[in-house]
């Protein structure tokens, strides 16, 4: 499909999370016509610029001028953002304000028909990661697939769960923190444990992605043989309640993410 047959893009808001879904787009060749808010002004001016994107008068020429509408703030600026706008009826709204729903969106607003939850994590920059979306819109798909693995969820209630997922990006990077540190520590060149732990990483989430017929838990068994100091290091992880500690944060935020819609 060529850029002038693409939806046209109307981002409201431009903060990171705008930021590196535009990047990532870019990135997969993806040239269709970006329009941004005008808000920040100095941030619009240097994604406008960088990444060949159009900066509207006003929030609304960047509702009237596009066809697919993200609203990429937080959820606490949801409300200012839609008090001094409205929808045309053709439109289609892409929400991703973490942990607000599709009915509480309506209450807010009067939003066309189609209206559909996204939540693009921080790979989206480089067209990695997963984007979860919901319900499942083909125009809306054909824009996630250039940022990520997109997963049309089946139910609504599961967005929590996905965006509990999502969070695990910052653990991670506080994780491998830890481990790159360590290797610091042991005289490994800073530069050098970074790249150990990051490619590490990378290499068992390419060899898990890449066997989709085997359980992680076999994959797991697989390297883990009795015996071997991987099995050693998982056995203290579990009699420790290393990873246990894990759940207990999904369940937290995915408590805090499903209070937020009652």
């Amino acid at each position: 499909m060529s850029s002038e047959t693409l939806p046209t893009l109307g981002i409201l808001g431009i903060g990171h999370l705008a930021t590196y879904t535009i990047t990532g787009l870019r990135r997969s060749g993806d040239n269709r016509r970006v329009i941004l808010s005008p808000r920040n002004a100095e941030q619009a001016q240097k994604v406008a610029t960088e990444f060949d994107c159009e900066i509207a008068n006003d929030n609304q020429a960047v509702i009237d001028n596009s066809d697919l509408i993200l609203l990429a703030v937080r959820p606490f600026q949801l409300n200012d953002l839609l008090s001094s706008v409205q929808f045309p009826k053709d439109k289609i709204v892409i929400s991703a304000a973490a942990g607000v729903s599709l009915s509480q969106l309506r209450e807010k607003a009067d939003f066309p028909e189609t209206l559909v939850l996204i939540l693009p994590g921080v790979g989206a920059e480089n067209s990695k990661g997963f984007v979860p979306v919901y319900p499942d819109v083909p125009e809306v798909v054909t824009l996630t697939d250039k940022i990520g693995k997109t997963i049309v969820l089946e139910k609504e209630s599961h967005f929590d769960e996905a965006g509990s997922i999502a969070c695990l990006n910052g653990w991670m990077y506080r994780f491998f923190d830890e481990q790159m540190n360590w290797l610091i520590k042991h005289d490994i060149d800073p530069e050098n444990a970074r790249q150990i732990v990051l490619n590490n990483a990378l290499g068992a989430a390419h060899y898990a992605l890449g066997r989709p017929q085997h359980s992680l838990t076999e994959l797991t068994d697989e390297i883990a043989k009795e015996g071997s100091f991987t099995k050693l290091g998982i056995d203290h992880l579990v009699e420790s309640g290393g990873f246990e500690k894990w759940n207990d944060a999904l369940d937290m935020i995915n408590h805090k993410l499903e209070s937020n819609n009652d």
